[in-house]
């Protein structure tokens, strides 16, 4: 019997703010969605021009090159890039900032 009295009541009192944080949760996870795949644009595009800036070299620098792992080194260092401008757009305060506003 308590228990059907105090879900409306809960209900009641949640209704208008659930609507405001829904639509502002909504939108800052739009923001972040846009701003990572723009990011990840320009990622892909600077690795396209790191990797055509090798195409002019000779094959025995080229040889010497896949032996020393340079193309996973750089590979490495492009993913560590990703993944910190990811964790910092997750935890960053304008995410934070729109959704508690």
């Amino acid at each position: 019997m308590f228990l059907a009295e105090l879900i409306p009541a809960i209900w009641g009192a949640l209704a208008p703010v659930l609507g405001s944080l829904v639509g502002r949760v909504l939108l800052a996870l739009g923001i972040s969605f846009v701003t990572y795949q723009g990011l990840s644009v320009g990622t892909d595009a600077l690795y396209a021009s790191v990797q055509s800036s090798f195409n002019g070299l000779p094959s025995s620098i080229m040889s010497l090159m896949a032996y020393l792992w340079v193309d996973k080194a750089i590979s490495t260092v492009f993913s560590a890039f990703t993944a910190a401008l990811t964790i910092k757009l997750a935890s960053g305060t304008s995410l934070t900032k729109m959704i508690m506003k």
